[in-house]
């Protein structure tokens, strides 16, 4: 018999106190079971004494190989060797930074999906193997139920998900050995993610194991209503993820939270 499962994950620890925060109070009040840090970010190290307070909470690399500029960044890994050669020794330099934080990955991903890149993700699943990382992220399978929430903007979201749609499936084979989600969620309405957008996924959860990946923030400033804030990271996701509602939703429906941080892969 299936089953709804749901990771819930924040992106982005480490990048500021703010999010940092945020992803702690997220795991504590609210669904919030896992995040992806950044190694090199100023607040890296505090991440990490949290993510040692917090022991529950599933703590994996959020691996940054685009400089802010995954286009230009992404082009350059198509078309010239240097690039390509720096990223197999950049991904384990980022590896073994996080291990020594005393942090056992539990997955990996990447900022502004750059993982997903095909010079990239064979690399990235070879050294998940390798470290014994068991869960890597491929955005897709929201387009639908996206594009029923809001009509606006709805061929700008099909494209992107096509795109995505086409890279999930020539990489996904890269990934033997590994847990990949069956569709992961949050890529098209990024910066979005209300309460309201929160509980219209819920209630179209399907069956197997579904992630959901956001960007709270503990700034009060932060709150977005239609359009995401530069970065992306904003109270209103935080609100989403602590809201009663949310929780009450999950109950009503029967959706499994996964919740163990270190656990053996989930699929």
């Amino acid at each position: 018999m299936s089953v709804k499962r749901l990771l819930v994950t924040a992106d982005d620890f480490g990048i500021t106190p703010e999010v940092n925060r945020a992803v702690v109070e997220a795991y504590r009040n609210g669904i919030l079971r896992y995040t992806s840090l950044m190694v090199d970010r100023p607040g890296a190290s505090d991440a990490a004494r949290l993510a040692a307070e917090n022991p529950g909470l599933g703590v994996g690399l959020h691996l940054e190989l685009c400089a802010g500029d995954p286009e230009m960044w992404g082009l350059r890994y198509f078309v010239n060797p240097a690039d390509r050669r720096r990223i197999e020794p950049e991904i384990r330099r980022q590896i073994e930074k996080l291990l020594s934080f005393g942090i056992k990955p539990t997955h990996a991903d990447g900022h502004s999906n750059i993982h997903v890149h095909p010079s990239i993700f064979p690399i990235l699943a070879s050294l998940c193997r390798e470290y014994g990382i068991p869960r890597l992220r491929l955005p897709g399978g929201e387009a639908r139920v996206a594009v029923r929430y809001e009509r606006k903007h709805a061929l700008a979201r099909l494209g992107i998900a096509a795109v995505f749609g086409l890279l999930g499936d020539g990489l996904r084979p890269y990934a033997t050995g590994l847990c990949v989600p069956d569709r992961t969620w949050g890529l098209l309405r990024s910066g979005l993610l209300t309460e309201d957008y929160l509980l219209w996924l819920i209630d179209g959860l399907p069956d197997g194991l579904t992630e959901i990946y956001c960007h709270p923030s503990a700034d009060p400033s932060s709150r977005v209503k239609d359009v995401p804030r530069p970065g992306h990271h904003t109270v209103s996701e935080l609100d989403a993820l602590r809201s009663p509602r949310t929780r009450e939703a999950l109950a009503s429906r029967g959706i499994a939270l996964q919740a163990e941080a270190g656990a053996p892969a989930l699929c």
